[in-house]
């Protein structure tokens, strides 16, 4: 036999399906709204500190000074010594600018400021100067040859405190310099834009210098060139007889009119062979030379043809009238023969002309190619020389006008060095400030304002899931694993105001306002384990919790009460021997729970009646604290016999995780009703009980959420009953 459990009480077994959690749900705006109610304190004092330490670190720091001036650049890169530039406009593109403005930024401009006014000896840009905290160490002595690096690293420093930035799309440059004296921030600034000038004006000499220097060794070498091509020129035309270039061109014009002459001759000689081959070709075709051109064209020709056509005329109309035989006819056709005879010598003379007129013609051709010839002949020897003459001569004039450009170009360079300016103009000096530009303190409090709402959002964070308490229907259900039993609202929360004296006890006022908020969620727990086990005899029920101070007496004390008052027959047993909640309630008794089972004291002389709900009460009377009372059988039998006389008995258990009477208890009882303090009790410690009830095989009927501040539910937005308390309010009957 178990010593510990009796056999009577064995685990209970559980027909129905294991209860499962609900899923979890997204978390609404309100919800998250109500977190941050919830962690207000935290979070606004948080807020507050990191708040105050942000704004005193920016009130601590040293004040800074920022002098501005201003430059305007001439992107044109206008020179004086030009004429052709004075018109010039402003270029569309102002990269000119831009890279104006990289040179501002330059580290050979603040070199220059450095060495100006000496910075490598300034505390501010140079931290060996200073002296030590207190006076403790002697301030250095004053640099007279500083070394290139350090110039570099105080440049550095002085880049720095220096911004250099265009102002929108104009030609204007800004160029501010901070420090900790405004007179010095000035002063800087004004030095930066006069060293930027300088620096332009110094290269450009030095480009001017290196130009004149390079054209007076290049002009001398050139004259001395250009002198020994001519003298070459000069040399070659008298060896070669060449008194001057225009004897050369005279040759070859007399050429070109001979080429000139003979092709007219050409075309002549042409023409005339065409006409007498013409002539000769229609005297083969058997024309008899009538039709040829040239004696068509004879005016004697012409003569005679009309003469052939009115005697063939004439002899037409005689032949028509006589005979042949006739004297008249005879005398007429004669005269025909006669006249056709003479055309045809003229003929033959006119062709005989025509060849010898081509034949002269060809002659002439030939005459006029050999004056060609000669004179061609002639220029040849001279054509000879001239190919050496040309390159002598062009040497002579690319020597002589290469000298004449440099020449030029040296007079311009010689100009340009006295008429040199900057490409930029100090538009505004730079004035000293007359307030500090840092510390910003409307900056600063505007980043410690945020600074401390990002804080205290990390605390709120930090604070809910670092130690995250149950608050809502969904947290039990999701993070215990158990059915949710309903929620007891912290009776300060929903008391009437001004209610005074007995009446403004929790318990006493469940009696006297049977219709309020208050009884109606004790009553909503009768009904949830009426509910929950409708066919199970399960009268023994246990109400634990995991820590102490979590309303377990109270609710144990009213939910006896509200099943009392429903004509139940109600026991409460206080099994919390240390603490003994429910014996202060009713007041000190003499006799009770330990009597009964050690002293063999009657049940009845131990049991105390409630004569306002019939409730009886069965207290842990006496001062000593037996060991290992719940282990004993007696116990048992004691618990036996309660069932056997009433309907319900309440064990008013002490907390799970810190008393080991509770695990027995609840292995003893038919139900546990397992109490969370809203809000409140840790969530590791709530799990923690709930995995040991289940140790036990206790049968949990379900978890309550205890002292619910039902407005501040409703405020924080969970979605429980309480939730609702505000639409409830004026429901709930108070008694008179």
């Amino acid at each position: 036999m178990n010593n510990l459990i009796p056999i009577t009480h064995e685990l209970p077994a559980h027909p129905s399906a294991p209860f499962r959690p609900i899923e979890p749900e997204r978390m609404h705006l309100r919800q998250l709204f109500g977190i941050l109610l919830q962690r207000a304190k935290l979070g606004l004092g948080v807020a507050a500190a990191v708040f105050i330490v942000v704004l005193a670190a920016f009130a601590m720091q040293t004040p800074s000074y920022t002098a501005v001036g201003s430059v305007v650049i001439d992107p044109t890169g206008k020179n004086l010594a030009r004429a052709e530039q004075q018109s010039s406009g402003l270029p569309a593109d102002t990269s000119a600018v831009d890279t104006q403005v990289e040179v501002l930024r330059s580290r050979a401009v603040a070199e220059r400021v450095v060495r100006k006014l000496q910075l490598y000896n300034d505390p501010e840009f140079n931290p060996k100067m200073a002296p030590g905290f207190f006076g403790l160490k002697r301030p250095a002595a004053p640099i007279a040859n500083p070394s290139p690096r350090l110039v570099e690293h105080t440049a550095s420093a002085l880049m720095d405190k220096t911004w250099v930035r265009r102002a929108g799309l104009t030609y204007v440059v800004l160029v501010g310099v901070s420090s900790t004296s405004p007179e010095k921030a000035a002063r800087l600034s004004n030095s930066y834009m006069e060293e930027y000038q300088r620096l332009q004006l110094d290269e450009k000499l030095a480009r001017v210098t290196r130009a004149n220097s390079e054209l007076g060794m290049s002009l001398e070498k050139m004259r001395r060139d250009a002198e020994i091509a001519e003298a070459n020129v000069q040399r070659y035309k008298n060896e070669h007889g060449l008194l001057s270039a225009q004897g050369s061109t005279m040759a070859e014009q007399e050429v070109s009119t001979l080429n000139q002459q003979l092709a007219i001759a050409r075309a002549e000689t042409a023409e005339k062979y065409a006409r007498l081959a013409a002539a000769q070709s229609q005297l083969r075709s058997g024309g008899g030379g009538a039709d040829v051109g040239a004696a068509l064209g004879s005016e004697t020709i012409r003569e005679m043809r009309k003469r052939e056509a009115e005697l063939s005329v004439k002899l037409a109309q005689l032949k028509t009238d006589f005979t042949d035989q006739y004297p008249e006819v005879k005398r007429t056709q004669a005269q025909l023969n006669d006249i056709r005879g003479q055309i045809q010598i003229e003929i033959n003379r006119i062709l005989s002309s025509l060849r010898a007129e081509a034949q002269a013609a060809a002659g002439r051709q030939a005459s006029l190619m050999g004056s060609r010839g000669a004179a061609q002949g002639g220029i040849a020897q001279n054509n000879q020389a001239m190919v050496g003459l040309v390159g002598l001569q062009q040497r002579a004039d690319a020597a002589k006008a290469i000298y004449e450009a440099y020449l030029n170009r040296a007079k311009e360079v010689a100009a340009e060095g006295s008429l040199q300016q900057a490409d930029a103009t100090i538009n505004a000096r730079a004035a000293v400030p007359t307030a500090p530009s840092s510390p910003n303190m409307k900056l600063g409090a505007a980043l410690a304002l945020l600074a401390g709402l990002v804080a205290a959002g990390v605390a709120v964070l930090v604070a809910e899931f670092w130690d995250k308490h149950l608050r809502s229907r969904l947290d039990v259900e999701r993070e215990l694993g158990v059915p949710f039993a309903g929620v007891l609202p912290d009776f300060r929360s929903v008391k009437p105001k001004g209610l005074r004296g007995p009446e403004a006890a929790p318990q006493e006022y469940l009696v006297s306002h049977p219709f309020s908020g208050f009884a109606e969620a004790f009553r909503n727990l009768r009904a949830f384990l009426m509910i929950s086990a409708p066919h199970e005899e399960s009268k023994l029920i246990a109400i634990t919790s995991a820590v102490p101070r979590e309303g377990k007496s109270l609710t144990s004390f009213c939910l006896a009460r509200t099943l009392a008052l429903s004509g139940s027959r109600v026991v409460i047993v206080d099994c919390d021997l240390r603490q003994r909640g429910v014996t202060k309630l009713i007041g000190a008794r003499d006799v009770g729970l330990v009597e009964v089972v050690q002293d063999k004291v009657p049940l009845a002389e131990a049991l105390v009646h409630d004569a306002k709900t019939n409730l009886f009460v069965l207290p842990a009377a006496g001062k000593s604290v037996p060991y290992d009372l719940f282990s004993n059988p007696d116990t048992d039998e004691v618990l036996r016999e309660l069932s056997s006389q009433f309907d319900y008995v309440i064990l008013d258990a002490p907390p799970i995780l810190g008393v080991a009477d509770a695990r027995i208890l609840a292995a003893k009882a038919d139900r546990v009703l397992y109490l969370v303090q809203w809000n409140k009790t840790p969530l590791r410690a709530a799990q923690s009980a709930v995995d040991i009830l289940q140790e036990c095989g206790a049968n949990v009927a379900g978890a309550l959420l205890t002292k619910v501040n039902v407005k501040g539910q409703a405020r924080y937005g969970y979605g429980d009953s309480s939730d609702y308390y505000g639409y409830f309010k004026n429901y709930y009957i108070a008694a008179a």
